[in-house]
């Protein structure tokens, strides 16, 4: 080939080169409701003040869920990526030196800051919640305070000393989720709550009542209450999610120790890496291509997968192999309006968190997980539907009625509900879905902004 031959194939190949590094990929999903999604997220950027209050049972002001003197655990976080979104660093701050304070007192963070949900704690995000809140105010001082207080809830999760509750397994660095309850609250779970919820058998055995209720309360300990992916047996399983934010946790420490000069964070990071090494040991499935649940009892994986798959990938544990199956199976769990909690499964009784439910921690997970390996156009997808979702409803309750103790009621227009369906519908199973801004205005938020920043990168 001649010297002008090779200057032509030169220009050729350039102009092809900058044609399709020009042109975006299409997005396979098409919005149906964007016009209003910034109509939804100012409403929610209006009204956080009103959705806030500083109550009688704890000392700062925060984003409430449901009641104005109850704080949730891992609500808290999924609602503060969505304040820090909307620049409301003050209630951030609130909510976390909460957490602080309620750490101090009890030494752990529970459920809720209400005797119901003292005896359990929930996924423990605090930790990022303190390096997302750090990261806007570059405030030392506070960083130092909340320091002190989450190596006490580090103490509580992996501490072998830890005598408030128990959550370790047969296998040696992994954890589980569990609770602290009383004889008496468990026997109450199991004669007031499980009887109602899931019509089990008035039982006379005291011994089955209790050891059926200490499964079920550890299970609310995951935030999921319900769920299918432990198999009614919570307490034997090691769950992926967990350890992946405990993980999270040493890793902070790590950061955070050379951030106040208190040492070069070695030792944080090598504890994480030995939990790295044992989360793809154990929780990976080679087979299906997804992070399980590992039952620690009987040796084997969970029968029924979780969207908590994308933990590993949400905490930078996986590698670029396992990322790319685990987002290859996003289809087990992506419906018509966002990400559900578990893969589909046949069940006897009616969970709250199974294939049916697009709960936002779920969408939040899933979509940073994507995101941190590269898979924005799985992500920002993931990012749309719900943004649809919420304002599909935000627009038309779908249904329109719920039904309570006064009868047929009509549903309010311009609302954030508490849960919803990936059918795009509101969750009113088991209980109707109340209104509530907490994390699911938190993650449209979020999402919103996301989308904001990613649309660009694709074609329509």
């Amino acid at each position: 080939m001649n010297s002008k031959n090779k200057t032509i194939q030169l220009v050729f190949s350039s102009i092809l080169c900058l044609f399709i590094a020009c042109k975006s990929p299409e997005l396979a999903y098409k919005p149906r409701f964007e016009k209003n999604w910034n109509q939804v997220d100012s409403t929610i950027r209006k009204n956080w003040v009103n959705k806030s209050c500083k109550g009688s049972k704890l000392p700062n002001a925060f984003a409430y869920a449901f009641y104005c003197n109850t704080q949730f655990y891992w609500d808290t976080y999924f609602t503060q990526l969505g304040l820090i979104k909307h620049n409301e660093i003050e209630l951030c701050k609130g909510g976390a030196n909460n957490f602080i304070y309620l750490i101090d007192s009890l030494g752990f963070i529970p459920n809720a800051n209400e005797p119901w949900g003292s005896n359990r704690s929930q996924p423990p995000y605090f930790s990022m919640m303190v390096k997302d809140l750090y990261a806007t105010t570059q405030d030392k001082k506070w960083l130092e305070s909340a320091y002190h207080a989450l190596l006490k809830e580090y103490a509580f999760w992996a501490d072998p000393m830890n005598k408030i509750e128990d959550n370790h397994t047969s296998i040696i660095g992994l954890l589980r989720f569990y609770n602290h309850a009383s004889v008496a609250e468990l026997l109450t779970m199991y004669d007031h709550e499980l009887t109602k919820r899931f019509e089990f058998p008035a039982e006379k055995d005291t011994t089955k009542r209790i050891q059926i209720a200490q499964h079920f309360a550890s299970e609310a300990e995951t935030g999921m209450d319900f769920t299918p992916r432990f198999e009614g047996r919570c307490g034997d399983f090691a769950a992926v999610d967990l350890n992946c934010l405990v993980y999270l946790m040493e890793q902070n420490f790590a950061w955070i120790e050379k951030e106040l000069s208190i040492s070069d964070g070695k030792i944080w990071t090598e504890l994480a890496i030995s939990r790295k090494n044992l989360i793809n040991q154990y929780f990976w499935n080679e087979e299906r291509g997804l992070y399980l649940d590992y039952d620690f009892v009987n040796k084997r994986h969970s029968k029924v997968a979780s969207a908590t798959t994308f933990s590993p990938l949400y905490a930078g544990i996986a590698d670029k192999e396992k990322a790319q199956r685990v987002t290859e199976n996003l289809k087990l769990f992506l419906g018509d309006y966002g990400v559900s909690t578990t893969e589909f499964s046949e069940q006897k009784i009616v969970y709250q968190w199974d294939h049916s439910s697009a709960w936002p921690p779920m969408q939040t997970i899933t979509l940073i997980g994507l995101d941190n390996y590269g898979y924005k156009k799985e992500a920002l997808e993931v990012a749309m539907k719900y943004l649809d979702l919420v304002s599909k409803n935000f627009i038309s309750p779908d249904p329109p009625t719920f039904k309570d103790d006064k009868g047929i009621q009509e549903r309010r227009k311009g609302e954030i509900y508490e849960k919803y369906l990936i059918n795009g519908k509101l969750n009113d199973r088991e209980y109707k879905a109340n209104y509530m801004y907490g994390w699911s205005a938190g993650t449209y938020a979020y999402f919103y902004d996301y989308y904001l920043k990613n649309k660009a990168l694709f074609s329509k």
